[in-house]
């Protein structure tokens, strides 16, 4: 399994919390990617930032002589973005893949992703979000020594509350 791991650590007064993402594809298979030299990439990259918000589809009628709206909220999915620094050649390797992927079967690579989030006061929950799809890779520079930011936006269909 390849993980990735956030972590935010708490200062007196704020609430805190360490976040950890793992990530594997559909079918539980371990990724294992590995450098130009054949050599297994083992340290996950930093992230800088991770960014989940929820999609949804707002329906409303205004049926005639009635001074409310009816409103429905239908939930599609879950969509955010991974950004991290490029301290080894992960953020490469993953699009590598996923092209590698679509020119083979013409379809889109799925992923899981698992996130573990421990809180302060101790309390843990984690959640899966399935059939998770990449887009919008990105990377850029600022120049000079710094380094090269990476960038993957994601959807996911669902959240599955596990603990």
């Amino acid at each position: 399994m390849l993980k990735m791991n956030l972590q935010f650590f708490a200062e007196d007064g704020i609430l805190g919390k360490k976040l950890i993402i793992s990530i594997v594809d559909v079918e539980g298979k371990e990724i294992q990617l590995k450098d130009r030299n054949g050599k297994l990439v083992s340290k996950s990259p930093e992230i800088l930032k991770w960014n989940v918000e929820g999609i949804d589809n707002e329906e409303k009628k205004y049926p005639i002589g009635e001074d409310t709206e009816h409103r429905q909220v239908h939930y599609v999915g879950y969509q955010g973005s991974i950004e991290g620094q490029d301290i080894n050649s992960w953020y490469s390797d993953v699009m590598d893949l996923i092209q590698e992927h679509y020119d083979k079967t013409g379809s889109t690579l799925q992923f899981t992703f698992t996130t573990t989030k421990t809180y302060k006061d101790g309390m843990v929950r984690k959640h899966k979000y399935t059939n998770v799809t990449f887009n919008k890779f990105s990377e850029s520079a600022d120049g000079n020594n710094k380094p090269l930011q990476n960038k993957f936006s994601w959807h996911a269909q669902k959240r599955i509350q596990i603990s």
